[in-house]
């Protein structure tokens, strides 16, 4: 195989590598935003839960005053009870008491079920923060396991960079300056095999004749269509 070509093959080995490491690292905070929907699901569950929970606090205030206010009142109507002296002011001063005194029970039994119902909303919210914290809890696994991948990844990146420029140093400038710039135009595969008269790049026919002339791996050649550089690989052996 031409010399130049062999180089341009192992470069593009080591770019598609390169390039695929550095989509994971690129890829990471996405990766992480997909895995936060449980944990922001969580948080969204506990605020309802929370400001149900501060409703029914208001409520259980608003109600204790409402007793409060009706016991001053009872209290108020019976030390008056002794300054009426007319028997039908004093049975409808007693239809008062009775009546206040129906409210006084109706606005307990209110406060009980109010107590009942934070009593479960006191469950639901820990139950909610539990939640919170396991999904905190794994989102803080998983970036802690993307951290080492992206560690990982960087020192290979890095290795891969010094093997590249070793490679770059022995290809000719002009033909890596074309290799560079197929490498963009073609979304980094400057570089692809040509298999049974069809270029992997793109997928074209080649021409039969073309096709003899790849095979000889004498020159470099570009596929006529996505202009990529083509090579070729002997049936028999491991596709490149």
């Amino acid at each position: 195989m031409n010399e130049q070509l062999k180089l341009l093959v192992e470069l593009q080995k080591l770019d598609t590598v390169i390039l695929s490491d550095r989509s994971k690292i690129d890829s990471i905070p996405a990766r992480i935003s997909s895995e936060e929907g449980p944990f922001k699901k969580a948080e969204a569950a506990y605020d309802n839960a929370k400001q149900r929970h501060e409703s029914l606090e208001k409520k259980k205030k608003d109600r204790e005053r409402e007793i409060y206010d009706i016991n001053e009142k009872i209290k108020k109507m019976k030390q008056r009870s002794s300054e009426i002296k007319n028997n039908k002011e004093y049975q409808a001063h007693l239809k008062e008491i009775e009546r206040a005194e129906k409210d006084l029970r109706t606005a307990e039994d209110g406060l009980l079920t109010i107590m009942e119902s934070l009593e479960e909303s006191s469950k639901h919210l820990k139950v909610e923060i539990a939640t919170i914290e396991k999904e905190k809890a794994r989102i803080e696994l998983i970036k802690k396991d993307l951290e080492k991948e992206v560690l990982t990844c960087e020192g290979e990146v890095k290795k891969l960079k010094e093997q590249r420029k070793l490679l770059v140093d022995k290809i000719d400038a002009d033909i890596y300056e074309h290799y560079k710039n197929r490498l963009k135009a073609s979304r980094g595969l400057a570089v692809v095999a040509a298999k049974d008269e069809i270029c992997q790049g793109c997928n074209i026919h080649i021409p039969p004749q073309l096709f003899v002339e790849i095979k000889n791996n004498d020159e470099l050649i570009n596929c006529p269509q996505c202009r990529r550089i083509l090579y070729y690989v002997k049936q028999d052996t491991v596709r490149e």
